[in-house]
């Protein structure tokens, strides 16, 4: 299995001097597991993913599931150049909300006055699925994502990737946008189990989360936490606040490690083989 990041950022791209080495795209992970293409969000990231998939010039076949659809998490798949290539199979997994199925919602984004281009314009094969907290979805053979509720304004999913490969199990877990409570979340817990690797939800530091309770998301503190009662092998702080410089994200590196080795800091480019 392996897993590259594509896009870091949460709640809105913050391109610019401060921010070359983590990145400043949004949300956007892609995991291949025993051949299988897996997108998790379609921030801005996936734009760059859209087009290494054209310099590779193969056809492309992927599942993109949608943790959830505020901006920073769809943004991007407007302009994922694949989804406009009759060649391209692409399903798209996502939760309902309320009357509005995953092309309805993508629908909506690319709407006058909001986008020139509908979604009458994408040419790929594309399949909608709707998918909601302890599902399962049988990507491949030897391939499964397990879905599991998050803590965020709207609603939210977590992923778990379990692949078999040469004979062993590998896991990876994808916790986005997140807010812990008084207890640790036993819904993260159940994801990141045993995990190999997996991202969460790191916007703030401790004294940052004092006043921004209520708007959906955790800490590196948190994270570590979670790791250790979950028995997870690495943690990637994840989700980082466009408000913070990589010096920042370095600083917050440090002390995070000070409490669980294993800590690293997911950014644009990185890629894990577990």
């Amino acid at each position: 299995m392996k897993v590259r990041y594509w896009g870091v950022r949460g709640s809105i791209p913050c391109p610019g001097a401060a921010t070359l080495r983590m990145g400043g795209n949004t949300s956007c992970v892609e995991v291949v597991a025993d051949g299988e293409e897996i997108i998790l969000d379609a921030g801005s990231g996936i734009r760059p993913l859209g087009n290494r998939f054209l310099k590779e010039g193969k056809p492309v076949k992927a599942s993109l599931f949608f943790t959830h659809v505020h901006h920073d998490h769809i943004q991007g798949l407007p302009f994922f150049v694949p989804a406009f290539l009759p060649t391209t199979q692409l399903k798209i997994y996502g939760e309902r909300k309320g009357e509005h199925g995953m092309r309805d919602i993508i629908s909506a984004v690319m709407t006058a006055p909001f986008f020139p281009v509908p979604i009458g314009a994408l040419r790929a094969q594309i399949e909608y699925h709707e998918i909601k907290e302890g599902d399962t979805v049988k990507v491949g053979p030897n391939v499964t994502v397990i879905a599991g509720r998050l803590n965020h304004p709207n609603g939210a999913l977590g992923y778990r990737v379990e692949s078999i490969e040469k004979g062993r199990k590998r896991v990876f877990a994808h916790i986005t946008d997140t807010e812990h409570g008084a207890e640790p979340d036993q819904n993260v817990i159940a994801l990141i189990r045993d995990a190999d690797a997996f991202s969460y939800d790191s916007s703030y530091t401790t004294q940052e989360y004092e006043t921004k309770k209520g708007w959906g998301h955790s800490t590196w503190a948190e994270g570590i936490k979670v790791a250790k009662l979950a028995r997870a092998k690495r943690y990637l702080l994840w989700h980082h606040d466009p408000a913070h410089s990589d010096k920042d994200m370095e600083k917050i590196l440090a002390e995070a490690r000070k409490e669980f080795k294993s800590t690293m800091l997911s950014y644009e480019g990185l890629e894990l083989s577990l």
